[in-house]
């Protein structure tokens, strides 16, 4: 089954952080390719970017994940999906219309369970409670 991981575990992949151990653990379990969507990437590399712009990394650090990144994507454990914009916005707005209210979820969180389902995964990761919520009241299965 496909699993669609959310940026904020992909970010914990390519950068040490807290629970960084426990995101490769459980994304370890999984058979690679893992969809990686343009907002995912944007994301990903903005929070990388944040972080050298914080001291948090430096910059050599913040080069090697992407070098990372980049390997991942030309080994194909990283895959950019083939999906129709026009279909994750469509499926986004009827998520953020019947479940915004009851979840609280951003957009992009939105924006990522609807990339997950045009995609076909069965999976998703996340750390974030609200967006659990939501991928699965939209029928993904939630990991861990």
């Amino acid at each position: 089954m496909m699993l669609y991981v959310d940026s904020g575990v992909l970010v914990k992949l390519y950068c040490v952080e807290t629970d960084s151990s426990k995101a490769a653990g459980i994304v370890g379990l999984q058979k690679p390719p893992f969809p990686f969507s343009h907002w995912q990437e944007i994301e990903v590399r903005n929070a990388l970017r944040l972080k050298a712009f914080r001291k948090e990394i430096s910059e050599a650090q913040l080069d090697a994940s992407f070098a990372l990144i980049d390997a991942d994507l030309d080994n194909g454990v990283l895959k950019r999906p083939g999906y129709d914009l026009a279909e994750v916005f469509k499926i986004a707005e009827f998520l953020s219309a019947r479940y915004a209210l009851a979840t609280g979820c951003r957009s992009l969180d939105i924006l990522h369970v609807a990339t997950a389902q045009v995609v076909g995964a069965k999976l998703f990761c996340s750390f974030d409670s609200r967006q659990r919520e939501l991928a699965r009241m939209a029928g993904l299965r939630i990991i861990p």
